[in-house]
């Protein structure tokens, strides 16, 4: 994905970590005019990435905007092309996560009370999905947030990104969520039930219809 604009100027490492407290983001009374200008350019580039999300996965609107970034405490990891011979550079993809308080059902229908850590938008450009990408996101993503594929929630996964996860991480068997959160057996290993109160049938792990995206990443 290209832009009008030298991204490299921004975005000097493969991966760049996006959240409210960068340098760009944050307000500023003494900002330089060439930093007021990659501010800007780093808003487009963000709210640009949103919307080709949600056109890629059907959605109505983008989960992913600078002003969501900076009412939150979600970090968008940004994906280059480090080798890019284009003089303003490339964008290969992002992954989107952020801690959330929810209420989960175990596997013993029991209410959990966790805050993890959730995938909350991901998406690698049509030209460069089964390269790789997509993994390559994620390994650095749980490096730098010290956390494991089984002990994340992932939010409305598509068919595609539960196949992602069963190719390059070996988890099947999703445990689909009232809330439409998916997780994995292992991950109520790290949390204790609040209650052993017994759901209705209809709680349990009823299925979620997943929309299956040609264009969702595959990498």
């Amino acid at each position: 994905m290209e832009f009008s604009f030298n991204i490299n100027s921004f975005l000097r490492d493969e991966i760049t970590v996006i959240d409210k407290n960068h340098d760009l983001l944050r307000y500023s009374f003494t900002r330089q005019p060439k930093e007021n200008s990659q501010r800007e350019e780093l808003i487009e580039l963000i709210n640009k990435l949103g919307t080709k999300s949600a056109q890629a996965q059907g959605l109505n609107g983008a989960v992913t905007s600078v002003e969501q970034l900076a009412l939150s405490e979600q970090r968008c990891y940004i994906l280059k092309d480090a080798n890019s011979t284009r003089p303003n550079g490339a964008i290969i993809g992002f992954l989107k996560v952020g801690s959330k308080k929810l209420f989960f059902i175990n596997p013993e229908s029991q209410q959990v009370e966790v805050t993890p850590l959730c995938v909350l938008d991901f998406y690698v450009n049509e030209s460069r999905q089964r390269q790789g990408h997509g993994y390559k996101l994620f390994k650095y993503m749980m490096e730098k947030e010290n956390t494991s594929p089984g002990s994340l929630a992932i939010d409305r996964p598509s068919e595609k990104m539960l196949g992602f996860y069963k190719k390059r991480f070996n988890l099947s068997a999703p445990i689909n969520q009232p809330n439409n959160f998916v997780v994995f057996r292992d991950f109520f290993s790290s949390y204790v039930p609040t209650t052993s109160k017994q759901w209705p049938d209809h709680l349990k792990r009823g299925p979620i219809k997943l929309k299956s995206y040609s264009q969702a990443p595959d990498g």
